[in-house]
This record gives structure tokens, sequence and C-alpha cells, in this order.
């Protein structure tokens, strides 16, 4: 049997400052240590033993914010709303006090180890149908930011595809709620009220539109 690595409180791996060893987890049936970390502008987080050890993980992601000014002078994109889209997807998933983070960070959702460099995020983009107008999509709303699993689509269509989006399904097809009362041309709050109200799907997408609104 290995022998244990011995790590202690304040240990430092890079910027982060180990404050203690907290519950491991288990992937693949091999156990995975993982430690509650400090990092020097005072987020916390909590980080696998060998992320440390390999520099996967050097900080809580404000490294990599201090890191942007340098790129900008490489890549000349720092002006461009790709480069400004790209800097908003690292903050929500990596900086605690960026408004979003509970949202994205919080939950779990990372932007994969390629894309933290913006010139390999350029490059997916101009070969994945980037231009003005669109946002970058998850398709798994769980999901990270990853190639695999991202897409470009125009801004209606994502506000239709957050995680409280109301979907409806009817005679086996399913589709956002605006998007049936678009269909119906019906409005959507009048379809939200008829169901709120206990109408049977069938009953609030097939029944006519009256004078008073639903």
């Amino acid at each position: 049997m290995a022998k244990k690595l011995k790590v202690n409180p304040g240990d430092r791996f890079s910027r982060l400052t180990i404050v203690k060893e907290v519950e491991p987890i288990y992937w693949k049936k091999y156990k995975k240590r993982m430690f509650l970390c400090k990092c020097d502008c005072d987020n916390e987080m909590i980080v696998r033993l060998e992320y440390l050890r390999s520099g996967h993980t050097k900080s809580c992601g404000c490294l990599r914010t201090n890191e942007i000014v340098s790129l900008n002078k490489t890549h000349g994109q720092c002006n461009t709303k790709l480069y400004r889209l790209w800097s908003s997807m690292l903050r929500r998933c990596q900086t605690k006090s960026d408004s979003n983070y509970p949202n994205y960070g919080a939950r779990g959702i990372e932007v994969c180890n390629e894309w933290q460099d913006f010139e390999f995020f350029y490059d997916w983009s101009m070969a994945n149908g980037y231009k003005k107008g669109l946002s970058i999509e998850r398709i798994d709303v769980n999901g990270n930011y990853e190639p695999s699993n991202c897409e470009w689509i125009p801004r209606p269509l994502q506000a239709r595809n957050k995680r409280n989006t109301t979907f409806i399904t009817h005679k086996g097809v399913t589709k956002p709620l605006v998007e049936w009362a678009e269909e119906l041309n019906m409005n959507s709050e009048t379809l939200r009220s008829r169901i709120s109200y206990g109408w049977t799907i069938e009953k609030a997408l097939t029944t006519p539109v009256r004078n008073r609104g639903w």
C-alpha cells in the first residue's frame, strides 16, 4: 500500500494555502483526497490534492484574471465582443465576488482547462460559427463550458434555454412555453395563467382565446 502523503495546514501550493482536509470524493472507484484552501486573494475553495501537486489549480481563478493584461498584448482582442464574453464566462465560474457566481461557479460549473487561454477559445469560436449577436450556450445546462457542451446561438434562444424555462409536452412534442404560445398566436402569459389555474395542457393549448384575455 502506498504511503499516505502528509499534508499540513499552512502548506502552500502556488497561491493556495491548505486550511484543512475535507471529505474525499470517489472517481472511478478511486479515492481522491480533497482540501479546503485559502487563496492569496482571501477566496476559499476545495481542491483535489492531485491538482494542487500537479499545478493544475494554482489559485481560485484570480491568477488567470491577473494574466489577462499580459495576454491582451499578444492577441490584440481585448476590446472585442468575443473577448468580453470569454472574460465574463471565466468570472461567473471562478470569481466568488461576481454577481453571477451563485448560478455557475457555486453550482460546480467550470471552464475547461483549454479555454483558460483566450486564444484556444477564439480558435474554437471561429471554427464553430461565432459572429456578433450570438451567445455561448451550454447544451447541458448542468455541464461545464467546454467544446463538446457548447454552441453559439441567437440571444433570444438563449433566454429560452435557462434552467427556469417552462417546458410543455403535448402529443409527444416538448417545447418552451413561449414557443407554444407563438405557434398558437397566443400571449405567453395567457398560456402560463391557464396552466397555473389548473387547466390541462390539452385544454390550455386548444381553447381559443376569448375577449377577456384567456
